[in-house]
């Protein structure tokens, strides 16, 4: 891959990412279009919706079950995720599919209008109904039903044209902006990450996410320290046991510091079979240019 690129605002985002040609080396894939649903009223009835037994009954968008799949098994003496008390820039983030109440993970990126999180495509779009997921809320450092940082709704959601229009696996990835809350903005309230592109296939990382509370009946975040490896030109994974259901959008995160709970995002939980089809092995689609790109109309929309 490419020299890595570091996102640390929308200024040093647009010096560092020049349009690409459609076919370029930078992207490949055809050029980046935003698709966006924004909302911004009904905040107050997202949050109050969301009451503490719709939260402990919701279940996780994907099932990752240990009988599917191609692999035959996990490697020898992989890593296993253990419990932790979480990160407070990673949370759960809460929704309804049309179908029922579910959840995945996401996490505060850093932007100039510190209201962004960073979770999967798959988390906002079904590109098989052709709908985007409503009431959806973000609660930082949620465990067992509790909100140390309140309840965040979201009012704002992008993603890239092509997973709208195809589901297409490389561009798993998408954005969404919360509400001013008390006056304060996310970012200023629990802190971010910032996003790193362009910056290899082997990488050490912390992931952290919230796996089906059927697999993990203790309904706190886990996490694992993992290498990556190349999956495809456009794809990332990692391998480490325990990320079931409800983990998809969970950042992979280098140079965690413990001190402010954050890192350098370069992947999320996603991608390839929509992060995984075991719990042992999960995907991301690769961060490069389209991301970027993605993150300053993000910024700019929100």
């Amino acid at each position: 891959m490419k020299t890595r690129r570091l996102l640390c605002g929308v200024l040093a985002a647009v010096s560092l990412l020049p349009v690409a040609p459609a076919a370029s080396a930078a992207g490949g894939r055809g050029r980046m279009q935003a698709v966006s649903l924004i909302d911004t009223g009904g905040g107050g009835r997202r949050a109050a919706y969301w009451t503490p037994a719709r939260m402990a009954f919701a279940t996780p968008l994907d099932i990752r079950d240990q009988g599917i799949g191609a692999e035959a098994g996990p490697p020898a003496e992989i890593p296993q995720a253990k419990g932790s008390t979480g990160s407070k820039v990673v949370g759960a983030l809460f929704f309804n599919d049309g179908v029922g109440n579910h959840y995945c993970t996401a996490s505060v990126i850093r932007t100039a209008k510190k209201n962004l999180l960073l979770t999967a495509a798959h988390c906002l779009y079904n590109p098989n109904t052709h709908q985007w997921n409503s009431h959806l809320v973000f609660v930082p450092k949620y465990s067992q039903g509790n909100r140390p940082y309140g309840t965040w709704p979201v009012w704002l959601m992008v993603a890239d044209k092509r997973w709208i229009d195809h589901g297409d696996p490389d561009l798993d990835f998408g954005f969404a902006a919360v509400q001013v809350m008390g006056g304060r903005r996310i970012a200023d309230v629990v802190g971010s990450n910032q996003l790193l592109i362009n910056d290899g296939y082997t990488n050490n990382v912390l992931v952290i996410g919230y796996p089906s509370k059927a697999n993990y009946p203790a309904d706190r975040p886990i996490w694992c320290t993992a290498k990556t490896y190349r999956q495809a030109r456009y794809q990332l994974r990692f391998d480490c046991g325990g990320f079931y259901g409800g983990t998809s959008g969970s950042p992979w995160l280098k140079g965690y510091n413990s001190h402010t709970q954050s890192g350098y995002v370069i992947g999320v939980i996603g991608g390839y079979q929509q992060g995984g089809s075991h719990d042992w092995r999960s995907y991301s689609s690769a961060f490069d240019d389209d991301i970027g790109r993605l993150l300053i109309t993000a910024n700019n929309q929100a």
